[in-house]
């Protein structure tokens, strides 16, 4: 619930209004209760004298009005779901997917045998080179699909 001056009304808040002396009774017993209302401290701020008689008065004559909490609800329109045949039918349906195994190699440095780790190599997967970087541990990850024939690798700098 909450309070709004008549001047303030939207054509919704005014459908979902309490009467008069059903805003009355509900204010009066929120104020008997110490319970807060949205607008009521607006309402105050208005008043000559800020006590709880002359917060009624604005609701009598009809100035204020207290509108129901499902006002705020909204009157939202609910939204057509409009999808292209096309999706439907790939949802239904999706291509084959490539599949990518994991390719994983360690290298090492061939007189210490200690990883090379951080190290940049290029990895050339199939006659198609790509310049990469071990991991911390000097492990190189390569995704290339099941049928590859042929991988190598090169390290930089080393």
């Amino acid at each position: 619930m909450r309070l709004v001056n008549e001047f303030h009304l939207s054509a919704w808040e005014r459908q979902h209004a309490y009467s008069s002396e059903q805003a009355l009774d509900h204010v009066r017993q929120a104020l008997l209760d110490r319970q807060p209302i949205e607008g009521l401290d607006e309402l105050r701020a208005g008043l000559l004298i800020d006590i709880d008689s002359e917060v009624l008065e604005p609701l009598e004559r009809g100035s204020w009005r207290l509108i129901r909490a499902e006002a705020d609800y909204g009157d939202w329109p609910i939204p057509v779901r409009i999808i292209d045949q096309k999706i439907i039918d790939l949802m239904k349906n999706p291509p084959a997917q490539t599949s990518r195994s994991p390719r994983i190699f360690r290298l090492v440095d061939s007189i210490t045998a200690e990883p090379l780790a951080q190290q940049r190599y290029v990895a050339t997967v199939d006659g198609q080179a790509a310049q990469r970087r071990t991991d911390g541990e000097g492990i190189a990850h390569l995704f290339a699909q099941a049928e590859v024939r042929q991988i190598s690798m090169e390290v930089i700098g080393v």
